[in-house]
C-alpha cells in the first residue's frame, strides 16, 4: 500500500518543517530573557533530533519495511528507535561541540547545555533500539511439540527506580537548592538516570519464566540473556517476595528452590503467585 498524498507531503516536508522550527526556537533562546528563553530552549532540545530523526527516516539507507509488511499495518519499531536515538545522539554531539568550540558567548551556552540535556535520552534511546534487536519471546525457545502452559514477564513496575531518579533531579533542580541542587539533579540526570533505565529496560526485555508440562524456563539478564531449563521434578519448593509497592501494583520476586540444593530468583515478575501456584509445589510464604 503506497502512502496517500497528504502523507507523503508530510513524510517530505517534516525534516524541513521540524529543522526550521528547531532554528526559530534556538533564534528565540537566544535573544528572549527570562523563563522565556528556557522554554525555547527546551523547545529546541525536542526539535533538533526530531529533525534529525526525520531525515533519517527518510534518507537512511537502511531498508524500509517491504508494501506486504505495510499493507498489514505493520511498523519496523527497531528501526525507528534506532535512527530516532542516531538523531539524538547526532544532536547531543553537534551541540556540545558546538558549545564548546563556541563558549563563553550565549550561543554557545545555549549550545552547550542543550548538548547535556540531550546526552541522557540519546543513550536510553540507542539501548533500547539495541536491546529490541536482541529480544525474542521466552516462548520461541520451546522444543519441538513442546507446549506452553504458563509465560510470566516482567512487570512495568521495573521503570520506577529510573522514574524516582528523574523526578528527584526535577525537584533538585527547580526547587530551592541553590548549586548544591542543580550539582546533585545534575548527576543524577548525566550518571544515574541512564543507567537505571538501561538496567530496567535490559531486565524488562530479557527477564520472564515459561511453563510446559515437563520444564521451566527461566530466562534472565542486562545486555544477554541467559536461559536456564528446570525439570518440574526437580523443583521442591517456591515462593514470592514483595514489597508495599509490588503487592499493589502486582509484582514481586518468585524464589525457586530444586532438591540439588541450587535457588533462582527472579524479580520483578508480574503476578508471581499466579505462576508459583501453577507449579503445583510446595509454596514458601516470605515476608
Amino acid at each position: 500500500m503506497s502512502r496517500e498524498p497528504g502523507d507523503r507531503a508530510v513524510y517530505r516536508w517534516a525534516p524541513a518543517g521540524l529543522g526550521a522550527a528547531a532554528l526559530v526556537a534556538l533564534l528565540g533562546a537566544l535573544v528572549v530573557r527570562g523563563e522565556i528563553s528556557l522554554a525555547f530552549l527546551s523547545l529546541f532540545v525536542v526539535l533538533l533530533p526530531a529533525a534529525l530523526a526525520a531525515s533519517l527516516l527518510r534518507w537512511s539507507p537502511w531498508p524500509q519495511p517491504d508494501e506486504r509488511r505495510h499493507d498489514e499495518g505493520r511498523v519496523d519499531w527497531r528501526r525507528v528507535l534506532v535512527l530516532c536515538g542516531a538523531g539524538l545522539l547526532i544532536a547531543a554531539l553537534v551541540t556540545l561541540v558546538l558549545g564548546v568550540a563556541w563558549s563563553g558567548g550565549r550561543l554557545g551556552n545555549v549550545l552547550l547545555v542543550a548538548g547535556v540535556l540531550l546526552m541522557p535520552p540519546a543513550a536510553i534511546v540507542v539501548a533500547l533500539g539495541w536491546l529490541l534487536g536482541r529480544a525474542h519471546r521466552l516462548a520461541e525457545g520451546l522444543r519441538p511439540g513442546e507446549r506452553l502452559e504458563l509465560e510470566a514477564r516482567e512487570h512495568w513496575g521495573v521503570f520506577l527506580p529510573a522514574a524516582g531518579v528523574l523526578g528527584l533531579a526535577l525537584l533538585l533542580a527547580l526547587g530551592p537548592f541553590g548549586v548544591i541542587g542543580y550539582s546533585a539533579a545534575g548527576v543524577l540526570y548525566l550518571l544515574l538516570l541512564p543507567a537505571a533505565s538501561v538496567r530496567a529496560l535490559g531486565a524488562f526485555l530479557n527477564t520472564g519464566l515459561a511453563l510446559t508440562p515437563d520444564h521451566v524456563l527461566i530466562a534472565r539478564g542486562i545486555f544477554r540473556r541467559r536461559t536456564e531449563r528446570l525439570t518440574r521434578t526437580d523443583i521442591m519448593a517456591c515462593g514470592v517476595q514483595a514489597g508495599w509497592t509490588g503487592r499493589l501494583l502486582g509484582f514481586g520476586t518468585l524464589n525457586i528452590i530444586c532438591d540439588s540444593g541450587r535457588s533462582f530468583s527472579v524479580r520483578g515478575i508480574a503476578d508471581p503467585d499466579t505462576f508459583c501456584e501453577r507449579l503445583g509445589v510446595l509454596e514458601l510464604h516470605e515476608d
